[in-house]
């Protein structure tokens, strides 16, 4: 009878390690989002007419999302590093920016 996968043997240790740079680029992924919260938030409790500087928290935060994209590009490519958080943090960017991109094309639609 064959023993089972997990039956203790079934594990390899590796030298990769952990990208520092990968998972600030995962943390700061998140700063969009919130950002993106903050700006739905203030506008809808002032009516639709918040102030310009809200209208400046967009493209920041499109810009915060692209550099984190960029950074999480990079580390994933590296070798010997685990490349689950650059990952998480690409697709994360990605979302962020998929989502202010609607926002604005929702904007100049006029919906």
């Amino acid at each position: 009878m064959s023993r089972k996968a997990r039956n203790g043997k079934a594990y390899k240790f590796t030298k990769k390690r952990h990208s520092g740079k990968g998972v600030a680029a995962l943390a700061l992924s998140f700063v969009p989002l919130i950002l993106f919260f903050y700006a739905v938030a203030y506008s809808f409790m002032e009516g639709g007419n918040a102030p310009r500087e809200i209208g400046c928290v967009g493209p920041a935060a499109v810009l915060l999302a692209i550099g984190t994209l960029r950074m999480s590009i990079k580390e994933a490519g590296k070798e010997n590093v685990i490349k689950k958080e650059p990952i998480a943090g690409a697709v994360m960017s990605v979302f962020m920016i998929l989502g202010w991109g609607a926002v604005y094309v929702i904007g100049w639609i006029g919906v």
